[in-house]
């Protein structure tokens, strides 16, 4: 990706941040007043729909404004997407159950700019909620789109808290959002300057009095996958007292970092989809603590947020219930562990999707990221809910004529974070490929993890075949000859996932991913998966 911004300008950027005196649930500060009670933060991370966790979120929230005046109401990141519920509202009814909760900050996570930006600045107007973000710059307008951090008094006792988005935003959604017409980046995310931006933040607060700073970031803690990452940021600033993290689904209730000054920083995630509820406390002897709140064990709701959230629900059914099918078999996205099985392998469910696209739009091969396919589709009746859930984020689809040789470095791409998840790990029909772990990557990325090139020397890819359906033969690929290749507008048009290579070759053809996946089930599988063909994965993919 070609640098359009200096590091001189990304530092140069700020924002005044004036104290905030009335946080939700509290009172204003009173001069000379010493605080009695404890400050009370809820926090959530990768919520991503799951919107029934939020009647509990606003009962803890009650329950604890009960004992204390002093409670905020926090996330970090990755809401408005990840459910049917968003990806249809377009973030509108997260928002609408958002703002009865009565949150206060937030930070963006990557699948916040999932509906490109102009969407992402409606958002920013909808939600009640101040959205914080250090690292997000309009280039053209040389100046950050939100607040970088909000400093709260409670009592007398002032509190920062410092937002950040992962810079790899820009793969992990879709590069085409941040770009011109000419596929210029027209935002930044300040990727060569992350840790620096954050730095200058953390001194600009406690310059303003805080008395503790809190990093409200959607970083994760996977520092083999994502080199800019929450544990790096705990140890390379000065300043920090407590990470609220997200991104990486981790279930944390307490890590002890150490900071540049070798002071101990305090982190925290909840997991994901409201498993758990994270409360950190900044008792009046200035001590924090940390402690998650399991949603499945605690039992009380707001009534006012079931309501509406059963409202929304209601409004949203008539289309989820819609019945298209039925499935002999349940196909995983996720093993029993939660861990994602797409990202990684071959799997059943997404030679299911792959086959939607090849047969659906008639190409010769189909190619999609396991990071397309966001959940299981389940064993009998199907509904229209459960094939958006898979799809949920309104890609459409595209058809690209690739040479072999274009194919083959994609998939030397698409393997080159084995055995680290993956969302662009790729998924195929129409074709078959090996490939070998124990090979070095040859892939080169550039700073925001997209593909640079291929250096010369052996690859991980080999024995690549395409289907021939004259013979009805897998045959070996031919580097020289050109491909029709269906997928998704994300990976064969938008690069995303950083398949740089494959950038703007895609047509789109308008058709939403998730009613190609509708017509393969109806009208190509009479409305019938089968155990027999999709009971298992086919073999197309093989590691040796």
């Amino acid at each position: 990706m070609k640098k359009f911004l200096l590091p001189i300008l990304i530092l140069a950027l700020a924002v005044s941040c004036s104290p905030k005196t009335a946080p939700a649930g509290g009172t204003k500060a009173v001069a000379g007043s010493v605080r009695t009670h404890d400050i009370v933060i809820l926090y959530d991370n990768d919520v991503h729909c799951s919107v029934d966790g939020y009647a509990k979120m606003a009962a803890l929230k009650t329950e604890k404004e009960a004992a204390t005046p002093y409670v905020t109401v926090v996330s970090a990141g990755d809401y408005v997407q990840g459910g049917s519920m968003g990806a249809a509202s377009k973030g509108g009814y997260i928002v609408t159950i958002m703002n009865a909760v009565g949150y206060d900050l937030v930070t963006l996570g990557n699948h916040e700019f999932d509906y490109a930006i102009p969407r992402l600045k409606e958002i920013g107007q909808e939600l009640k909620s101040t959205i914080l973000c250090c690292n997000l710059i309009d280039l053209k307008a040389g100046k950050r789109m939100f607040k970088p951090y909000e400093i709260v008094d409670y009592g007398g006792t002032k509190v920062a808290f410092i937002g950040g988005a992962t810079p790899y935003s820009f793969n992990s959604s879709t590069p085409a959002y941040f770009q011109d017409e000419k596929g210029n980046y027209i935002y930044s995310l300040s990727a060569d300057t992350y840790y620096d931006t954050f730095q200058n933040f953390i001194n600009d607060a406690r310059n303003q009095g805080a008395d503790y700073v809190v990093a409200l970031t959607h970083l994760g803690d996977d520092e083999a996958y994502d080199p800019i990452n929450s544990q790096e940021l705990g140890r390379r600033t000065e300043g920090l007292d407590v990470i609220l993290d997200g991104h990486s689904h981790s279930l944390v209730p307490k890590r002890i970092l150490t900071n540049k000054a070798g002071k101990p920083v305090l982190y925290s995630q909840t997991g994901a989809h409201f498993d758990n509820i994270g409360v950190m406390t900044i008792h009046p002897d200035g001590t924090i603590s940390l402690n998650l709140v399991a949603t499945k064990d605690y039992p009380k709701e707001d009534a006012r947020v079931r309501s509406i959230i059963d409202s929304l629900k209601t409004e949203y059914a008539a289309l989820g219930a819609r019945r298209i099918g039925e499935n002999e078999v349940k196909l995983p996205a996720k093993n029993a562990d939660g861990d994602w099985l797409v990202r990684s392998g071959e799997t059943s469910l997404g030679d299911l999707c792959a086959d939607a696209f090849r047969v659906c739009l008639g190409t010769d091969i189909a190619m999609l990221g396991g990071g397309s396919i966001r959940k299981d589709l389940p064993a009998g009746d199907i509904r229209y809910d459960d094939v958006f859930n898979v799809f949920p984020f309104g890609n459409v689809c595209a058809i690209a004529s690739l040479t072999g040789q274009q194919i083959l470095d994609a998939l030397e791409f698409g393997v080159a974070a084995y055995p680290t998840d993956f969302g662009g790990f790729p998924h195929v029909s129409g074709m078959t490929y090996e490939f070998d772990p124990s090979v070095e990557s040859p892939v080169v990325y550039d700073i925001n993890k997209a593909f640079v090139r291929i250096d010369a020397g052996e690859r991980r890819v080999r024995n690549v075949k395409v289907f021939n359906p004259e013979t009805g033969l897998y045959e070996p690929l031919d580097p020289t000859k050109t491909y029709t290749v269906g997928g998704s507008n994300y990976m064969l048009h938008d690069a995303g996932d950083g398949y740089e290579m494959l950038k703007g070759l895609g047509r789109d053809t308008g058709i939403p991913d998730v009613d190609v996946l509708e017509k393969y089930i109806v009208e190509h599988l009479n409305g019938r998966i089968s155990a027999a063909t999709y009971g298992e994965s086919q073999n197309r993919v093989i590691r040796r």
